[in-house]
């Protein structure tokens, strides 16, 4: 009897896995007492748009057999096709940890937990699915799970091993490099984006990465040969005229060439707020008069009101046409989206001076000091 009940669960698990679902019903109802087929009901009565029942069947199965491993999976299986990912997760760690689990479970168990951001299990059963077989795969999750958790000294060991498992997956490579570019581990990350590039030298990602690792290092001839590169193989991408506009001065050789670019882009692009606004910075960086320089900037901020960098450059240059009361304004618009760059306060300090508010600038002085004793940024849009 046992064997024939046995191999109508079997027979049932057929059945749904060839679409017969209402054969699979009445093989499976016709098992009340066991585990097995209570979890596959779940999922039969999950197919047949009965939620009730199918969370009823998950339940009855659940107690009756909760530490059988076929169960474990099945329960798994329907609780993610049901969108219920914690219990998902729960039970497919479950299974993983049993003797019957495949080489793929703990891989699985840890995908779920990664999608509730559950990086200690995470962790857990990463570590785990490369103890069977190490994937480049599992190394990236295990990667993301240790930087989320604080263990930039771990994450970097998996970032290795996932390049080194896919030397030929320029993703691998370019998700290493953004990685030290977090953990602000420039010089290791300059130097592993230099050798990145010469396998991958038509690539804009890992151009942009190296490009941003020359700028941390203050290597602005380097960065904007890096960020120029990336214009010519992807122009449409935002980030290289962003920090180009950053640079200017840094840059007086390559002006001409970045104006250009800049140009090029404010043209073909109606929608991105930053696209005029980098062409008015290349602008005034050039000589052009506020008077040309001032629209593109007004109309940066008509499309983004709130980009900190969009109101205090039109601070700046109200402040020069000596409407003291409208860099005022743009300042302190400037503060609403952004309160923490040192810079914006000790203008606005001198803006309120011109308009007689002592207190006022007192206050901004005092911020701009404490920002400054704090490690503020000073970096700004000069």
């Amino acid at each position: 009897m046992y064997l024939l009940a046995v191999d109508q669960v079997e027979m049932a698990q057929a059945a749904l896995a060839a679409g017969r679902v209402a054969e699979a019903r009445v093989l499976l109802e016709a098992r009340p007492a066991d585990a097995r087929a209570w979890a596959l009901l779940a999922q039969v009565y999950q197919q047949l748009k009965m939620p009730q029942k199918a969370s009823q069947a998950s339940q009855r199965a659940a107690t009756l057999g909760p530490g059988i491993p076929a169960v474990q999976h099945t329960l798994a299986l329907y609780y993610a096709q049901s969108g219920q990912r914690k219990l998902a997760a729960l039970w497919e760690g479950r299974f993983a940890e049993s003797k019957e689990a495949d080489a793929a479970a703990p891989l699985r168990a840890a995908l779920l937990y990664a999608e509730l951001k559950a990086w200690p299990e995470v962790l857990r059963f990463g570590r785990m699915a490369i103890s069977k077989e190490d994937r480049a795969q599992t190394r990236a999750l295990l990667a993301q799970a240790a930087e989320a958790s604080g263990k930039p000294d771990e994450a970097v060991e998996h970032y290795q091993a996932q390049v080194a498992l896919s030397p030929y997956d320029e993703d691998a490579y370019s998700s290493f490099g953004q990685a030290l570019l977090r953990m602000a581990r420039f010089n290791d990350a300059a130097a592993f984006l230099e050798d990145a590039h010469r396998k991958f030298d038509k690539s804009p990602q890992l151009e942009l990465s190296l490009g941003v690792a020359y700028y941390a290092q203050r290597r602005f001839a380097d960065a904007g040969s890096s960020f120029l590169r990336v214009i010519e193989l992807a122009p449409t991408v935002a980030q290289p005229y962003i920090f180009l506009a950053k640079m200017l001065d840094q840059l007086p050789a390559r002006l001409p060439e970045v104006l250009k670019k800049a140009e090029a882009w404010n043209a073909a692009e109606k929608l991105e707020a930053f696209a005029p606004f980098v062409y008015a910075r290349a602008l005034a960086a050039s000589g052009a008069p506020d008077t040309q320089v001032k629209p593109l900037v007004q109309e940066a901020i008509r499309r983004k009101a709130d980009a900190w960098e969009f109101t205090f450059e039109l601070g700046q240059i109200l402040e020069r046409e000596r409407d003291f009361a409208g860099a005022a304004r743009a300042y302190e618009a400037s503060l609403l989206s952004n309160a923490k760059i040192p810079e914006t306060h000790y203008r606005l300090a001198r803006v309120y001076d011109r308009l007689s508010q002592p207190a006022k600038a007192a206050r901004e002085r005092e911020i701009h000091q404490q920002l400054l004793a704090a490690g503020g940024s000073t970096e700004g849009m000069r």
